[in-house]
């Protein structure tokens, strides 16, 4: 599979820990690297215009490093240049990413689609059917949003679709896990879901078109790629 996308996130964020692209050459965005770097594996039409959501994923030892997106629809090119920088250098989870891992890094970049809300508490009291749990594992990501019961804030967090595979979690434990990264502890979580008619707010699913690439192959299509014109 042609990984645009994953590339032109890396080619970013190698740009801007070098502080340039050296003797290798730029690219100019999407258009280009599929042109240039993915012509001949048939890579699929890509556009530096189409509005696109996305998460942009960095792991390091198949541990995660970085993962930040946006579910507004930004320009592709646009959206894969800020979030590979925002994702790699701003996740308050992970100190900044650093010239020196470059190696050692694999990048994935989801471009989302097909929302669909599946649970709203203001349609809950109208009484139309809903259900917190109609989406299939590996094939959907989830957003939940939902009422802290202490603090009565609004909290907020999603998985990707490939999270759930990778941990191995049924839909309950997505839904645990999903509360604790949103800041609640264990036992908070388990009454939230527990009682999710009282605490949730809004579920949505989506779809994700993923592309990866690792430093090694990376760097092998960039100095395979054709010249500019």
């Amino acid at each position: 599979m042609a990984a645009v996308q994953a590339f032109y996130a890396f080619y970013t964020l190698y740009e801007s820990l070098n502080g340039g692209v050296g003797d290798l050459g730029p690219f100019s965005g999407l258009e280009d690297v599929a042109r240039r770097v993915y012509l001949e594996e048939g890579a699929l039409a890509v556009s530096d215009t189409q509005r696109v959501s996305l998460f942009i994923t960095w792991k390091k030892r198949e541990r995660l490093r970085g993962c930040i997106g946006t579910f507004g629809r930004l320009p592709a090119a646009r959206a894969v240049q800020r979030y590979a920088l925002v994702s790699a250098l701003e996740d308050s989870r992970f100190p900044p990413i650093q010239l020196r891992e470059l190696p050692e890094l694999h990048c994935t970049c989801n471009i989302l689609d097909n929302f669909t809300i599946i649970y709203s508490k203001q349609q809950d009291s109208t009484g139309g059917p809903q259900d917190i749990f109609d989406w299939d594992v590996g094939t959907h990501g989830v957003e939940l949003k939902f009422r802290d019961p202490w603090s009565h804030t609004l909290r907020s967090a999603t998985f990707l679709p490939e999270v759930m595979l990778e941990q191995h979690w049924d839909k309950r434990a997505t839904f645990e896990n999903l509360v604790q990264k949103a800041g609640c502890s264990d036992g908070a979580a388990q009454h939230i879901v527990d009682h999710y008619e009282k605490y949730f707010v809004e579920v949505i699913r989506y779809e994700g078109y993923a592309t990866e690439i690792a430093y090694p192959e990376f760097m092998r299509k960039w100095s395979n790629a054709l010249p500019t014109d």
